[in-house]
């Protein structure tokens, strides 16, 4: 009897502006021996933004961190509508909505970057179909809208510390990549031999880097440098099937890039540092499934192995989530030279599907993302501030791989 597959997804940050595709010869290193993991050094502390819903599927989902501890995201409403909110190092958290952003449930205020001068950029939606559009909030609290011309839907993913921007629009049923500046110029590019363009990152020296679609609607990972240029790639041993691929999500201002990628029968899912020189390095987080035999949760659903950074650092630390066995999902950080934490919050779900998920890692390596609470499906926003100097464990429950 064949199970039906129940899977824990990457929960990516990205998709095609309107919703239209998918979400969306290399020198490498072999994909290495899951290293021992320990438990995360630093403090723990969960919050929840004043007005934010408490049933299932409501709650605070902090995205991005930045260097001085400032954080940003969303939070779900009683009534399922999306609002941004910024949470400044000590606690205080502002709220905000753009003007003219739809109060309907699953729509409204969707923030997913924040530099270090506190500017804020994502989408936001309006009525009456929910179409998408680009802003930026200013550290000021003033905010401005962003749509390239002729966009049928506008996402954008990234600010750097310039105050630049990028991320993707639709025109013509086609997902185009941009950068905004923050004169109000901008300029558009596609990859070559692309079908689709997903951005989700820009570095201080104005390189970008994402994932686009080919025309067979496969994936695959670019960095384009400030200069114009292009460099497109697949992680060693990825798939080349429609909707899998290689996933960039992040990189740093060294121009290093990582995210994850599909391989094998089963599509299993695992992590990828690319470096500047064009080799990579392929992991999987311990306690992740690493082989390709089929494993079952508890409910005897089909689990896949998954491994996602979400998050690089100057430092060259990658924070993201991974699945176990189970499906239970747990946060990880990878360090430089290739050890790994592991993380559970304190009182996380342990059911499939749900668990701890590390969105962003900041240069001091702290860490930001949400977990489930309990066993149900109510989400929590939670800082993991981890302290200069060693031996400090976290307060609650770090988990140990085995």
């Amino acid at each position: 009897m064949n199970l039906p597959e129940k899977r824990t997804e990457p929960r990516s940050r990205i998709c095609w502006a309107s919703g239209i595709a998918a979400c969306a010869v290399l020198a490498c290193l072999p994909l290495e021996l899951a290293p021992r993991a320990d438990s995360v050094a630093g403090a723990f502390t969960a919050f929840d933004v004043p007005g934010a819903g408490k049933d299932t599927g409501e709650g605070t989902s902090p995205q991005s961190i930045n260097d001085n501890g400032e954080i940003t995201g969303n939070y779900k409403d009683a009534r399922g509508v999306l609002h941004g909110f910024v949470r400044r190092r000590e606690g205080a958290i502002t709220t905000f909505d753009v003007p003219g952003a739809s109060k309907g449930a699953g729509l409204g205020t969707s923030p997913q970057s924040i530099n270090r001068g506190g500017d804020v950029a994502g989408y936001y939606f309006t009525d009456p179909k929910g179409v998408r559009h680009g802003f930026v909030r200013h550290a000021d609290g003033s905010i401005a809208k962003f749509d390239p011309a002729g966009t049928a839907g506008t996402v954008v993913q990234s600010i750097n510390a310039e105050g630049d921007i990028t991320g993707n629009y639709v025109a013509n049923d086609v997902a185009h990549g941009f950068i905004g500046r923050k004169d109000g110029t901008y300029v558009t590019f596609d990859p070559p031999q692309s079908f689709n363009t997903a951005p989700t990152s820009i570095n201080s020296r104005g390189d970008v880097a994402g994932y686009y679609e080919d025309e067979q609607g496969a994936l695959h990972g670019f960095v384009r440098r400030s200069d114009g240029t292009f460099a497109a790639f697949a992680a060693p041993g990825a798939n080349a099937l429609e909707g899998r691929g290689t996933f960039v999500m992040t990189m740093n201002d060294d121009g290093e890039a990582a995210g994850y990628y599909f391989s094998g029968p089963n599509n299993a899912v695992h992590g990828f540092l690319r470096r500047t020189n064009g080799t990579f390095t392929t992991f999987d987080t311990p306690g992740s499934i690493t082989d390709t035999r089929p494993h079952t949760d508890e409910e005897g659903y089909i689990v896949r192995a998954v491994t996602t950074p979400q998050s690089l650092n100057q430092a060259g630390e990658l924070g993201g989530y991974y699945g176990d066995a189970k499906g239970v999902v747990h946060g990880f950080l990878r360090h430089k030279d290739g050890a790994f934490d592991t993380f559970d919050a304190p009182g996380a779900s342990h059911t499939g599907d749900l668990g701890t998920f590390i969105m962003s890692i900041n240069k001091n390596g702290d860490a930001a993302g949400y977990f489930f609470a309990g066993q149900g499906e109510l989400i929590r926003g939670f800082v993991l501030k981890r302290p200069s100097a060693p031996g400090v464990r976290v307060t609650g429950t770090p988990k140990k791989s085995q």
